[in-house]
């Protein structure tokens, strides 16, 4: 079967100043900070707030408290502030965007967010700008630029029911640094001997979390505002399942369903004539669009030999038709790449589902299980956290921890060649005694030839010293039913058996 160039990451470390529980995230007051520096200004509120470090390795140590999103007519607004707890002035960039995990899909932000000097014990009133969320969706998941990651459960207000906004004044004798500029807007960077930048290294390593759009990790190219690159699927863009069954990878976005069908599971060898198993495969693959599929049904056969490649998209056009009959239109295309037939068709319209998204999460669980894996002449230790359902999604979450010697590349990452792109595209889940393998949510379609984008931060690597836990999460389809654990597949850590899902 070709291997299909399908894919969103967030590594993220959740500290409490003052605390050495790295699960710990507050929804209130501000932490503590060292001797002599500013006291941070307090969160409003109402402001679902964590503490990370962003922007690339060993970047901005900051507390992120969200207030909300606020729905406009012809826009959304996303509310929040950053106050820097770290030791010296830098600039990030913070492109945060937000996920409908019910409607399956992910709103980018419109323009470019300034994340230049930030000052340490100052916070930033910043906001952003986004495409228009429909009233039926109440709550998002914010997916924040590092290791604080997935702000669940934020509401979607009118404007008049957002709890604040920004301009706020601080609390007494609490300074805060001056509000960032109008979304959209970029200043002119100061200057490098001045603050430092610690952005993240976009040609190394993973393709950058929506690459195309302003990037979470990736600074702007100039200090000119610039309207976001289109990317397939527009924006917002689908979310899409990959799951991984015994003959086939399925493919599932809000519209549409790609079935990539192995040539070994259809055809006798070197032919464009159907096994009996084949047909029997094609048997399912039939009785599923004609509960699910309404229009076009298109079939992409994919041979080394363009001929063979049409002769293999033809086979299975007429095998299918004759299984489904009237009601769809039909085209078959042979392409000279890859392995294996592509049956794509729209889905019928129907409701989302009953499926609701997580509420604010304030901590991970306790650590449920540990594996260490060399790289190289250093090792890393996995410690797997209870995994947790958003919506449509399971969310595995894990902290890895550097154990020397010597610090963790800022490029580290564990890939799947099957689905360049993802950070952690090594890593899946499978319900325990199943066949099917859940991999990471692409965001979008593929594009060939280029990595695509997952549900995760866009790097795995916010922290780079020895014993320095870094968490991190992957976004992952759901299995139906009810699924209380799952077998989780950590790549080159090996896997977990028995994970809880909440």
């Amino acid at each position: 079967m070709r291997a299909l160039p399908l894919a969103v990451s967030c590594i993220g470390l959740l500290l409490v100043a003052g605390c050495a529980d790295a699960d710990r995230a507050e929804k209130v007051a501000p932490p503590t900070v060292r001797a002599g520096a500013a006291l941070p200004t307090v969160q409003p509120p109402g402001a679902y707030a964590k503490e990370g470090w962003f922007g690339g390795a060993d970047g901005l140590h900051a507390r992120v408290a969200i207030r909300g999103v606020e729905r406009q007519a012809a826009k959304s607004v996303l509310r929040y502030s950053v106050t820097s707890l770290d030791s010296s002035v830098k600039s990030v960039p913070f492109e945060i965007a937000l996920l409908d995990t019910a409607g399956r899909r992910l709103y980018k932000p419109t323009g470019t967010t300034s994340g230049s000097g930030f000052a340490p014990g100052t916070t930033r009133e910043m906001s952003a700008d986004y495409p228009p969320i429909p009233a039926t969706v109440q709550k998002v998941t914010a997916i924040t630029p590092g290791t604080a990651g997935e702000f669940t459960g934020i509401p979607v207000n009118s404007v008049s029911a957002t709890p604040s906004a920004p301009g706020t004044p601080s609390a007494p004798g609490t300074p805060s640094s001056s509000s960032a500029p109008p979304s959209g807007s970029v200043p002119s960077s100061p200057s490098a001997s001045s603050t430092p930048s610690v952005g993240a290294e976009p040609q190394v390593g993973a393709e950058p979390f929506m690459a195309g759009a302003p990037s979470p990790i990736t600074p702007s190219p100039s200090a000119t505002s610039s309207p976001p690159s289109s990317t397939p699927g527009g924006n917002p863009v689908d979310l899409y399942d990959i799951v991984e069954g015994e003959n086939r990878t399925v493919s599932s976005g809000g519209s549409s369903v790609t079935v990539s069908l192995r040539s070994d599971a259809l055809f006798e060898s070197n032919s464009g004539k159907l096994s009996s198993r084949g047909k029997a495969v094609l048997g399912d693959v039939a009785q599923e669009i004609k509960a699910r599929a309404a229009g076009a049904l298109t079939f992409d056969g994919h041979a080394g030999d363009a001929k063979l490649s049409g002769e293999r998209a033809q086979a299975v056009l007429d095998e299918v038709k004759g299984k489904v009959g009237a009601g769809f239109t039909y085209a078959a295309n042979g392409k000279q790449d890859g392995d294996g037939v592509d049956v794509t068709y729209q889905l019928k319209s129907s409701a989302s589902g009953s499926v609701q998204p997580a509420s604010f999460r304030v901590r991970d669980g306790q650590k449920v299980a540990s594996r260490t894996a060399p790289f190289g002449a250093a090792k890393r230790r996995l410690e797997v956290k209870p995994f947790y359902r958003d919506g449509a999604y399971i969310v595995a979450v894990f902290d890895i921890v550097n154990e020397g010697p010597g610090t963790t590349p800022p490029d580290a990452s564990y890939p799947n060649p099957s689905y360049p792109g993802g950070v952690f595209g090594a890593f899946s889940i499978q319900v325990p005694g199943k066949k099917d393998v859940y991999r990471a949510v692409r965001v979008g379609p593929p594009t060939p030839g280029r990595p695509t984008n997952y549900v995760d931060a866009g790097r795995a690597v916010f922290r780079t010293a020895v014993n320095e836990p870094v968490r991190g999460f992957v976004y992952l389809p759901a299995p139906p039913g009810n699924v209380t654990s799952v077998t989780f597949d950590a790549g080159p850590f090996g896997k977990v058996e028995k994970v809880p899902v909440s």
